[in-house]
């Protein structure tokens, strides 16, 4: 039987920009009031996955990633469904802010983005256990 991920064999770096900007809006923002920050893959092309990023109330499935930031006074929660767990157990979500070029958002970098090009999902095997039923 294939183990269920939990939230803790998620790797998860968080550049101190994304903190930043994440309590930033979350503070400032009342329309976020008791949501938290997720991160889901957004869609599959050719060269691999995309992700979206947002604010949005936790699901029952959802894995909760807590990062604790005592000097800013912040305790960050991320919320990853399960879907989105199994091909990002190791990621680095970052915030860019390139006011010459007109670029902002955040960057979720998948260390496995390398594994998911083309039709890798015709391999039965690469798929997330409920999947291959």
């Amino acid at each position: 039987m294939e183990k269920t991920l939990t939230a803790s064999d998620l790797k998860v770096l968080i550049t101190d920009s994304a903190v930043r900007q994440i309590q930033l809006m979350q503070v400032n923002d009342y329309t976020l009031e008791g949501l938290q920050f997720r991160i889901k893959i957004g869609g599959k092309g050719c060269d691999g996955f995309t992700y979206d990023t947002g604010f949005s109330e936790k699901h029952e499935d959802d894995l909760v990633v807590e990062k604790e930031y005592p000097l800013i006074n912040f305790k960050l929660q991320i919320l990853v469904d399960p879907f989105t767990a199994f091909y990002t157990q190791e990621f680095t979500l970052d915030y860019l802010l390139d006011a010459q070029n007109n670029e902002e958002g955040f960057i979720v970098s998948n260390a496995a983005d390398g594994q998911h090009k083309g039709k890798f999902f015709k391999d039965t095997t690469r798929l997330p256990p409920w999947a291959q039923k």
